[in-house]
């Protein structure tokens, strides 16, 4: 039986806008499936400078950056969600303008 006979062409370049469509799809850490207009895009700059990423660096950012459709999300850092530590700030804002507001009128009586 025959094999089909590799193929001669070149492999294409590594293509940075996969890696943005799939950050815009909210497969990124932290981000939400919506749209991110950009000036320069996601490569732009390494193009420009004549050293386009290799398919090396785009499969390591790919893992990196994204994860797998309905897998979980690399690691990241996002919004705290210690409420506890929450109230606290906002006890320490709301005590703090309190003593500014009394502070202010004792000083223009």
């Amino acid at each position: 039986m025959d094999t089909w006979p590799k193929s001669t062409r070149p492999e294409p370049p590594a293509n940075p806008d996969r890696l943005r469509q799939r950050i815009d799809r909210g497969l990124g850490a932290d981000k939400v499936d919506f749209p991110d207009p950009a000036a320069a895009p996601l490569g732009t700059d390494d193009e420009a400078a004549g050293t386009p990423i290799t398919r090396e660096q785009l499969h390591t950012a790919l893992a990196h950056e994204t994860r797998p459709e309905g897998g979980p999300a690399p690691a990241r850092s996002g919004p705290q969600t210690n409420t506890r530590s929450n109230m606290r700030f906002v006890l320490l804002l709301v005590l703090g303008g309190a003593l500014l507001i009394a502070v202010t009128a004792m000083v223009t009586v």
